[in-house]
Protein backbone atom coordinates (compact mmCIF):
# COMPACT_ATOMS: atom_id res chain seq x y z
CA UNK A 1 0.00 0.00 0.00
CA UNK A 2 1.48 3.19 -0.97
CA UNK A 3 1.38 6.21 1.77
CA UNK A 4 -1.66 7.71 -0.38
CA UNK A 5 -3.94 6.01 -1.86
CA UNK A 6 -6.12 8.47 -3.95
CA UNK A 7 -8.47 6.04 -5.98
CA UNK A 8 -11.90 6.10 -4.83
CA UNK A 9 -11.83 2.29 -5.62
CA UNK A 10 -14.52 -0.46 -4.88
CA UNK A 11 -13.23 -4.02 -3.75
CA UNK A 12 -14.70 -7.14 -4.29
CA UNK A 13 -17.08 -8.81 -1.77
CA UNK A 14 -14.01 -11.00 -0.05
CA UNK A 15 -12.80 -12.23 3.46
CA UNK A 16 -9.66 -13.01 4.57
CA UNK A 17 -8.04 -13.66 7.59
CA UNK A 18 -4.34 -11.99 8.34
CA UNK A 19 -2.22 -9.87 10.68
CA UNK A 20 -2.71 -6.24 10.18
CA UNK A 21 -0.39 -3.49 9.89
CA UNK A 22 0.12 0.05 10.74
CA UNK A 23 -0.70 2.24 7.57
CA UNK A 24 1.31 4.82 6.24
CA UNK A 25 -1.23 7.19 5.54
CA UNK A 26 -5.24 7.31 5.10
CA UNK A 27 -7.05 5.45 2.16
CA UNK A 28 -10.35 5.17 0.95
CA UNK A 29 -12.10 2.76 -0.88
CA UNK A 30 -15.90 2.65 -1.49
CA UNK A 31 -16.78 -0.80 0.10
CA UNK A 32 -18.37 -1.50 3.79
CA UNK A 33 -15.95 -2.88 5.53
CA UNK A 34 -15.98 -5.23 8.58
CA UNK A 35 -13.29 -6.33 10.96
CA UNK A 36 -13.56 -8.51 13.42
CA UNK A 37 -9.99 -8.64 15.70
CA UNK A 38 -9.21 -12.20 17.01
CA UNK A 39 -6.40 -11.15 20.03
CA UNK A 40 -4.65 -7.64 20.20
CA UNK A 41 -5.98 -4.17 20.59
CA UNK A 42 -6.15 -1.34 17.31
CA UNK A 43 -6.20 2.14 17.35
CA UNK A 44 -8.67 3.01 14.07
CA UNK A 45 -8.22 6.79 12.31
CA UNK A 46 -11.90 7.18 10.64
CA UNK A 47 -13.53 10.04 9.14
CA UNK A 48 -11.74 12.17 11.31
CA UNK A 49 -12.25 10.78 14.37
CA UNK A 50 -10.12 8.06 16.45
CA UNK A 51 -11.11 4.99 18.13
CA UNK A 52 -9.38 2.18 19.88
CA UNK A 53 -10.80 -1.54 19.35
CA UNK A 54 -10.52 -4.05 21.49
CA UNK A 55 -10.82 -7.66 20.75
CA UNK A 56 -13.67 -9.81 19.57
CA UNK A 57 -15.99 -7.22 19.11
CA UNK A 58 -17.54 -6.44 15.46
CA UNK A 59 -16.51 -3.42 13.86
CA UNK A 60 -18.09 -2.22 10.90
CA UNK A 61 -17.89 1.24 8.53
CA UNK A 62 -17.55 3.06 5.36
CA UNK A 63 -14.33 2.44 3.94
CA UNK A 64 -15.53 5.42 1.75
CA UNK A 65 -14.19 7.82 4.48
CA UNK A 66 -10.47 8.42 4.63
CA UNK A 67 -9.46 5.93 7.18
CA UNK A 68 -5.67 4.35 8.79
CA UNK A 69 -5.23 1.86 11.68
CA UNK A 70 -2.77 3.93 13.55
CA UNK A 71 -2.07 1.34 15.68
CA UNK A 72 -1.85 -2.26 16.80
CA UNK A 73 -1.04 -4.11 20.43
CA UNK A 74 1.72 -7.45 19.44
CA UNK A 75 0.15 -10.50 18.36
CA UNK A 76 -2.89 -8.58 16.61
CA UNK A 77 -4.76 -10.90 14.09
CA UNK A 78 -8.20 -10.44 12.54
CA UNK A 79 -10.38 -11.23 9.83
CA UNK A 80 -11.42 -8.35 7.46
CA UNK A 81 -14.57 -8.47 5.23
CA UNK A 82 -15.30 -6.14 2.03
CA UNK A 83 -18.90 -5.34 0.66
CA UNK A 84 -19.62 -3.37 -2.14
CA UNK A 85 -21.18 -0.76 -0.86
CA UNK A 86 -24.13 -0.50 -3.76
CA UNK A 87 -25.23 -4.29 -2.45
CA UNK A 88 -25.61 -2.78 1.16
CA UNK A 89 -27.91 -0.22 0.31
CA UNK A 90 -29.86 -2.63 -2.29
CA UNK A 91 -30.71 -4.05 1.36
CA UNK A 92 -33.16 -1.29 2.36
CA UNK A 93 -32.09 -2.27 5.58
CA UNK A 94 -33.66 0.47 7.60
CA UNK A 95 -33.20 1.95 11.13
CA UNK A 96 -30.38 3.91 12.13
CA UNK A 97 -27.19 1.96 10.92
CA UNK A 98 -27.14 2.77 7.33
CA UNK A 99 -27.52 6.57 8.10
CA UNK A 100 -25.05 6.72 10.72
CA UNK A 101 -22.81 4.20 8.44
CA UNK A 102 -22.48 6.99 5.65
CA UNK A 103 -22.15 9.92 7.48
CA UNK A 104 -19.17 8.49 9.05
CA UNK A 105 -19.59 6.97 12.05
CA UNK A 106 -17.70 3.17 13.08
CA UNK A 107 -20.02 0.75 14.64
CA UNK A 108 -19.04 -1.22 17.12
CA UNK A 109 -20.97 -4.55 18.27
CA UNK A 110 -21.92 -3.58 21.95
CA UNK A 111 -20.95 -6.69 23.95
CA UNK A 112 -18.56 -9.73 23.12
CA UNK A 113 -22.03 -12.14 23.50
CA UNK A 114 -21.39 -12.86 19.71
CA UNK A 115 -17.97 -13.35 19.71
CA UNK A 116 -17.74 -17.18 19.19
CA UNK A 117 -20.50 -16.99 16.73
CA UNK A 118 -18.80 -13.94 14.87
CA UNK A 119 -15.64 -15.84 14.46
CA UNK A 120 -16.91 -19.05 13.72
CA UNK A 121 -18.89 -17.12 10.85
CA UNK A 122 -16.45 -14.56 9.50
CA UNK A 123 -13.67 -17.91 9.43
CA UNK A 124 -16.48 -19.70 7.18
CA UNK A 125 -16.73 -16.62 5.13
CA UNK A 126 -13.29 -16.22 4.54
CA UNK A 127 -13.31 -19.92 3.42
CA UNK A 128 -16.30 -19.80 1.09
CA UNK A 129 -15.13 -16.75 -0.53
CA UNK A 130 -11.53 -17.49 -1.23
CA UNK A 131 -12.51 -21.18 -2.41
CA UNK A 132 -14.53 -19.36 -5.23
CA UNK A 133 -18.04 -21.88 -4.68
CA UNK A 134 -21.15 -19.56 -5.80
CA UNK A 135 -23.21 -21.52 -3.60
CA UNK A 136 -21.17 -20.76 -0.52
CA UNK A 137 -20.66 -17.22 -1.75
CA UNK A 138 -24.63 -16.79 -1.76
CA UNK A 139 -24.61 -18.18 2.01
CA UNK A 140 -22.25 -15.97 2.60
CA UNK A 141 -24.25 -12.73 0.98
CA UNK A 142 -26.90 -13.78 3.23
CA UNK A 143 -25.86 -14.39 6.30
CA UNK A 144 -23.87 -10.78 5.62
CA UNK A 145 -26.99 -9.38 5.56
CA UNK A 146 -28.77 -10.96 8.10
CA UNK A 147 -25.70 -9.88 10.81
CA UNK A 148 -25.86 -6.46 9.81
CA UNK A 149 -29.32 -6.25 10.20
CA UNK A 150 -29.06 -8.05 13.83
CA UNK A 151 -26.73 -5.39 14.61
CA UNK A 152 -29.02 -2.55 13.54
CA UNK A 153 -31.39 -3.22 16.19
CA UNK A 154 -28.46 -3.16 18.82
CA UNK A 155 -25.56 -0.67 17.54
CA UNK A 156 -24.21 1.51 20.32
CA UNK A 157 -21.11 2.90 21.36
CA UNK A 158 -18.50 1.60 24.10
CA UNK A 159 -18.58 3.91 26.67
CA UNK A 160 -14.92 5.51 26.05
CA UNK A 161 -14.32 4.01 23.24
CA UNK A 162 -13.70 6.93 21.15
CA UNK A 163 -10.15 8.31 22.27
CA UNK A 164 -10.25 12.22 23.07
CA UNK A 165 -8.20 14.52 20.20
CA UNK A 166 -4.86 14.90 22.52
CA UNK A 167 -2.75 18.25 22.57
CA UNK A 168 0.17 17.08 22.99
CA UNK A 169 3.10 18.18 20.42
CA UNK A 170 3.55 15.38 17.71
CA UNK A 171 -0.22 14.63 18.05
CA UNK A 172 -1.49 18.00 16.89
CA UNK A 173 -2.60 16.72 13.04
CA UNK A 174 -5.57 14.99 15.03
CA UNK A 175 -7.05 18.27 16.07
CA UNK A 176 -6.22 19.15 12.57
CA UNK A 177 -8.26 16.11 11.37
CA UNK A 178 -11.19 16.77 14.27
CA UNK A 179 -11.53 20.37 13.12
CA UNK A 180 -11.58 19.36 9.27
CA UNK A 181 -14.10 16.26 10.15
CA UNK A 182 -16.84 18.89 11.29
CA UNK A 183 -16.08 21.77 8.72
CA UNK A 184 -15.50 20.24 5.21
CA UNK A 185 -18.65 21.27 3.80
CA UNK A 186 -17.88 24.54 4.81
CA UNK A 187 -15.48 27.36 3.06
CA UNK A 188 -12.39 26.93 4.32
CA UNK A 189 -8.47 27.82 3.92
CA UNK A 190 -5.50 26.24 5.01
CA UNK A 191 -5.44 29.86 6.74
CA UNK A 192 -8.68 29.47 8.54
CA UNK A 193 -8.34 25.72 9.85
CA UNK A 194 -4.54 26.60 11.25
CA UNK A 195 -6.27 29.33 13.40
CA UNK A 196 -8.81 27.63 14.97
CA UNK A 197 -6.64 24.93 15.87
CA UNK A 198 -3.62 27.81 16.96
CA UNK A 199 -1.08 26.83 14.65
CA UNK A 200 0.87 28.44 11.97
CA UNK A 201 -0.86 27.82 8.75
CA UNK A 202 2.70 25.86 7.23
CA UNK A 203 3.96 24.08 10.44
CA UNK A 204 -0.38 23.21 10.09
CA UNK A 205 0.26 21.51 6.63
CA UNK A 206 3.46 20.03 7.79
CA UNK A 207 2.32 18.23 10.97
CA UNK A 208 -1.03 16.88 9.24
CA UNK A 209 1.01 15.35 5.75
CA UNK A 210 3.59 13.85 8.66
CA UNK A 211 0.84 12.29 11.12
CA UNK A 212 -1.70 11.53 8.74
CA UNK A 213 0.45 10.60 5.40
CA UNK A 214 -1.37 12.75 3.03
CA UNK A 215 -1.64 16.29 2.47
CA UNK A 216 -4.65 18.42 4.52
CA UNK A 217 -5.72 20.05 1.59
CA UNK A 218 -6.17 16.49 -0.15
CA UNK A 219 -7.91 15.25 3.45
CA UNK A 220 -10.86 17.99 2.68
CA UNK A 221 -11.05 17.08 -0.96
CA UNK A 222 -11.78 12.98 0.09
CA UNK A 223 -14.29 14.21 2.85
CA UNK A 224 -16.35 16.16 0.35
CA UNK A 225 -16.08 13.82 -2.40
CA UNK A 226 -16.97 11.03 0.11
CA UNK A 227 -20.19 12.89 1.05
CA UNK A 228 -20.65 13.34 -2.65
CA UNK A 229 -20.62 9.73 -3.17
CA UNK A 230 -22.83 9.15 -0.65
CA UNK A 231 -25.60 12.15 -1.73
CA UNK A 232 -25.59 10.82 -5.25
CA UNK A 233 -26.30 7.57 -4.27
CA UNK A 234 -29.28 7.77 -1.47
CA UNK A 235 -31.23 11.38 -2.80
CA UNK A 236 -32.00 12.29 -6.37
CA UNK A 237 -30.39 15.89 -6.04
CA UNK A 238 -28.85 17.81 -8.93
CA UNK A 239 -24.70 17.15 -9.21
CA UNK A 240 -25.20 20.82 -8.82
CA UNK A 241 -26.93 20.95 -5.81
CA UNK A 242 -24.66 18.33 -4.32
CA UNK A 243 -20.97 20.08 -5.18
CA UNK A 244 -22.61 23.12 -3.36
CA UNK A 245 -23.99 21.11 -0.26
CA UNK A 246 -20.11 19.22 -0.12
CA UNK A 247 -18.59 22.77 -0.16
CA UNK A 248 -17.21 23.05 -3.55
CA UNK A 249 -17.36 26.63 -4.60
CA UNK A 250 -18.75 25.74 -8.23
CA UNK A 251 -19.97 22.67 -10.00
CA UNK A 252 -16.90 23.05 -12.75
CA UNK A 253 -14.56 22.12 -9.66
CA UNK A 254 -16.66 19.62 -8.11
CA UNK A 255 -17.18 17.61 -11.77
CA UNK A 256 -13.09 17.98 -12.31
CA UNK A 257 -11.96 16.81 -9.02
CA UNK A 258 -15.08 13.66 -8.72
CA UNK A 259 -13.96 12.40 -12.16
CA UNK A 260 -10.10 12.54 -10.85
CA UNK A 261 -10.31 10.67 -7.75
CA UNK A 262 -13.60 8.32 -9.13
CA UNK A 263 -12.66 8.14 -12.41
CA UNK A 264 -16.11 8.80 -13.57
CA UNK A 265 -18.29 11.04 -13.77
CA UNK A 266 -20.81 12.56 -10.80
CA UNK A 267 -24.22 10.96 -13.46
CA UNK A 268 -21.78 7.71 -14.13
CA UNK A 269 -21.32 6.66 -10.33
CA UNK A 270 -25.19 7.53 -9.91
CA UNK A 271 -25.90 4.89 -13.10
CA UNK A 272 -23.35 2.40 -12.07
Amino acid sequence: MTAVDFVFSELPFHAWRSTPQVMPGAHVHTDIELNFLLSGQADYFHAGRFYTVPPRRLVVFWAGMPHRLTALAPGTEYYCMTLPLAWFLEWNLGGALPNRLLTGELILEPSDQAAAYDEATMARWAEDLTRGDAEGRRIALLETEARLRRLGGTIGMEPGMEKAISSARGRQWERIADYIGRHYREPLTVARIAEAVGLHANYAATAFREGAGLSLWEYVTRLRISHAQRLLLTTDWTAERIALDCGFRSPARFFATFKRLCGVTPRQYRHR
